[in-house]
């Protein structure tokens, strides 16, 4: 959705790196590799989607020119009524990518693991994300990483068919004092003294 609301994948780029430069990009990843940045990840609880897509609208048009905005408002509109219904404590992963010179070096696996840390600590039960249904190697990737299929949406051009993945996570105990199982009396231990 980025490239196509800023019209290319360059412009997107620029859009990306303004905001975050400017630190107006929030639930935002940054993975780095040889001091050098590899990947980057957008991630948020789903019930502040509305904002993050405000906010992204907002990105886009002050880096496009005014003749472009009609379009890019259009695109927005029609993507927000694309977009899958995820319960609102899930945590949506927005935007994934890593840089082509460092693809296939554990980049993305590194940030979707960061993802699955970060909904664990605020207590939000799954992850959820949705790809393009021809872009293979991202859901390879996320097949390995343990989301599944939820749902194919059709196409809406000028959005390709969309894969909406979904990753249950492990219930955690609630945080308290950890206690000390039962002792198993079995071997007994010596008599007690009289």
């Amino acid at each position: 959705m980025y490239r196509l609301l800023a019209g290319t994948e360059a412009r997107a780029l620029r859009v990306v790196d303004s905001e975050l430069r400017a630190g107006l990009v929030g639930a935002t990843w940054v993975a780095e590799l040889d001091g050098e940045v590899a990947g980057a990840m957008v991630a948020y609880p789903y019930r502040d989607d509305p904002c993050h897509a405000r906010r992204l609208l907002r990105a886009v048009l002050r880096h496009a020119p005014p003749w472009r905005w009609p379009r890019i408002a259009r695109l927005h509109w029609r993507g927000q009524g694309l977009a899958p219904d995820h319960p609102p404590d899930w945590l949506y992963v927005d935007a994934l990518a890593t840089d082509p010179a460092h693809r296939r070096r554990g980049v993305a696996s590194a940030l979707l693991a960061q993802a699955e840390r970060s909904a664990g600590r605020a207590g939000l039960p799954a992850l959820a994300l949705d790809t393009p249904e021809s872009n293979e190697p991202a859901l390879a990737l996320y097949r390995r990483a343990g989301f599944r299929v939820a749902e194919v949406r059709p196409s809406a051009p000028p959005a390709p068919p969309a894969v909406v993945m979904l990753k249950e996570l492990r219930a955690r105990p609630p945080a308290g004092p950890r206690r000390s199982p039962p002792r198993d009396p079995w071997p007994p231990g010596p008599p007690a003294p009289r």
